[in-house]
């Protein structure tokens, strides 16, 4: 059995910039719904706090299902080709970031039909902010100078599929599901939240991305560099 530690809870402060809320959402062609755009706003001021859920755990077991690469983690399996960067790893952080759900039960529907959108453009913001949280705890208290991040469903579908979300969430304590939930496909809500193990890399910086054929996608860290 694992030796695990407790969960780790960050909430960093964040302040919304409203000049890169105003270029992401093309504010000054907003005309007479500047007044809407303006309501979102100071609402997610007053409401969003981002947040990190970590937790220290370590690989009971690396194999093999059908020739894909397969990991062990508290007697819960994962399975999938991105795995494949975790074979000579042995202590991960599985880990669930997020914008925060105080916005999830505002009612936008009093506002311009893009409301929707311009949250969004906070809530990335948000996330943005937990990210940079999360990599500091890494290097500055877990001592990983160059942490990497393997995440179900990001990347093809075949890279580690996304029903495997769940049993990523079970590694960690049940307070996370105050504030992030997973739908019955697997997706996160809120739906700016990233979940996945972070770890120290032996020898290169691994990126999903790096795999992922998709050329559009927005969070695109890396380009594409091949199949696995």
């Amino acid at each position: 059995m694992s030796t695990n530690r407790s969960l780790i809870v960050l909430a960093p402060s964040f302040t919304p910039s409203f000049e890169q809320y105003c270029h992401s959402i093309r504010y000054d062609a907003l005309d007479d719904a500047q007044d809407d755009a303006d309501i979102v706003f100071e609402a997610a001021i007053q409401r969003l706090q981002p947040r990190v859920f970590i937790r220290e755990m370590f690989i009971d077991r690396h194999f093999y299902v059908q020739e894909v690469p397969a990991v062990e983690i508290d007697s819960r399996q994962f399975v999938g080709k991105a795995l494949h960067i975790l074979q000579t790893i042995h202590r991960v952080f599985p880990y669930v970031a997020t914008c925060g759900n105080e916005m999830e039960q505002f009612d936008l529907e009093r506002l311009d039909f893009l409301a929707p959108y311009w949250l969004d453009a906070i809530k990335n913001q948000a996330l943005g902010t937990a990210r940079k949280a999360l990599i500091a705890y890494c290097k500055e208290t877990l001592g990983i100078s160059r942490p990497s991040s393997v995440n179900p469903g990001s990347g093809n579908v075949d890279i580690w599929p996304i029903e495997q979300m769940g049993t990523l969430f079970s590694l960690l304590d049940d307070t996370v599901y105050d504030y992030v939930r997973l739908t019955e496909s697997s997706l996160m809500i809120p739906n700016k939240s990233i979940a996945g193990l972070m770890f120290a890399p032996t020898d290169e910086n691994y990126e999903s991305c790096a795999h992922c054929e998709r050329p559009n996608c927005p969070s695109r860290r890396v380009p594409f560099e091949k199949r696995l």
